[in-house]
């Protein structure tokens, strides 16, 4: 099986740096041997219903894939978590675990921004503007009155 796309993310991310780092035979094993931590399948026809499973099987974490429906030019997402091991059922995601808090409606809005946008900035921007709407869900500032006295000078 090969997804249309893959990715090493963390650990693994660090482990195949260190492989590639001592040659391309040994980053190549490591490949090899190495399942990603996320799977992206794009659905063109009709999606392959054991498909997951099977990157379950094989140590894949998360799969996420991306589905138009016919006739429409409206694009889905869906994000299953892979249970590991033979015969393990995956668990469909509100939104990843493997690239924290990320929605398949983020992924389709960047998607659709690339997708429908003529020039390369006007690609990046819209690309952009997801990554900052993301950082400002996850940060969050404290408006009220902090609840120790504020330090002198």
């Amino acid at each position: 099986m090969e997804p249309d796309c893959a990715f090493y993310v963390g650990e693994r991310a660090r482990c195949y740096l260190a492989a590639l780092a001592e040659g391309e035979t040994v980053a190549a094993a490591f490949l090899e041997h190495t399942a990603p931590d996320l799977a992206v399948e794009v659905e063109t026809t009709n999606a392959d219903e054991g498909k997951a499973e099977r990157y379950g099987e094989m140590g894949v974490r998360e799969l996420w894939r991306l589905y138009g429906r016919k006739g429409s030019w409206e694009l889905q997402a869906e994000f299953l978590a892979l249970a590991l091991g033979p015969g393990a059922a995956p668990r469909k995601l509100d939104a990843s675990e493997v690239l924290e808090g990320l929605t398949p409606d983020d992924v389709c809005e960047a998607v659709e921004g690339v997708r429908f946008n003529s020039t390369l900035s006007e690609c990046i921007a819209s690309a952009t503007r997801i990554v900052r709407r993301r950082q400002r869900a996850i940060v969050q500032v404290r408006e009220e009155q902090a609840p120790y006295p504020a330090l002198s000078a």
